[in-house]
């Protein structure tokens, strides 16, 4: 557990087939797939509708964008649905639970984290949000950037959220699989998620561009999340796998 694992470079034509294999793993296991990601759907619609009921819509989108922040933490459950997959079995609920129940304590302890600095850009979004637009008027269309003054707001929170969500995708990108498996201890696992990152920058790049897209696209339009993002996070697994393309998966 030591030693660091040694990136692979990888291209960008390899995300094609990253997102063809997500859409593989999840069609070979649809029911489980979009009941876990359901959940998660449903966690948003409320949060949403308490936003924009207490009238704070404008503070939808910085909410969506904050779900990239501690969104690597539920690879836990989809490597878990994966893994009883390649082993023959029929993922259930069951899976998913022991997925988390044997998840070691350095992937809860990056996840800590993860869930400091979602709190950190809520927190920033809202002090924005007290002086750009003050007011508040109840409504699920002030959700988008309707008016100057809203669309002023949501650009200045997407830079300092794009500063946010770059700093945890270097961090978890990798960290967070190679800890599942076990493969590397937190600072070790870390290190090489940053490695890994820089090895092939333009291709983590466009593929964390494509990832936060259809994610927060996919939660801005409900009832796509519990197909989307079971695909990318299969997807996720899929490249990381080619990365890091020694790593055996641990019985659960």
């Amino acid at each position: 557990m030591n030693a660091s694992p040694q990136p692979q470079h990888i291209r960008p034509v390899q995300i094609a087939t990253a997102v063809g294999e997500g859409l593989r793993v999840f069609l070979s296991a649809p029911l489980i797939s979009v009941v876990y990601a359901g959940i998660f759907m449903l966690a948003g619609l409320g949060l949403l509708g308490a936003l924009a009921s207490l009238g704070f819509g404008p503070m939808g989108l910085p909410l969506i964008g904050g779900f990239m922040l501690i969104a690597p933490g539920l690879l836990a459950g989809f490597f878990a649905i994966s893994r009883v997959r390649r082993s023959g079995g029929k993922p259930g609920i069951r899976d998913v639970v022991a997925g988390f129940v044997n998840t070691p304590r350095d992937l809860w302890g990056l996840m800590l984290v993860c869930g400091f600095v979602f709190v950190i850009w809520m927190t920033d979004a809202g002090i924005l949000y007290s002086f750009m637009v003050g007011d508040n008027s109840s409504g699920w269309s002030l959700l988008l950037p309707l008016s100057g003054t809203v669309l002023r707001f949501h650009l200045g929170v997407s830079i300092a959220g794009g500063f946010f969500a770059l700093i945890v995708f270097f961090v978890t990108a990798y960290a967070v699989p190679l800890l599942i498996e076990r493969r590397a201890g937190l600072v070790v696992a870390v290190n090489a998620s940053v490695r890994a990152v820089f090895h092939s920058f333009f291709t983590n790049m466009l593929w964390a561009l494509i990832l936060a897209a259809t994610v927060m696209l996919s939660i801005a339009m409900p009832l796509l999340l519990p197909v989307a993002l079971p695909v990318m996070a299969y997807a996720s697994e899929s490249i990381y796998r080619q990365v890091f393309p020694t790593a055996t998966p641990t019985p659960s």
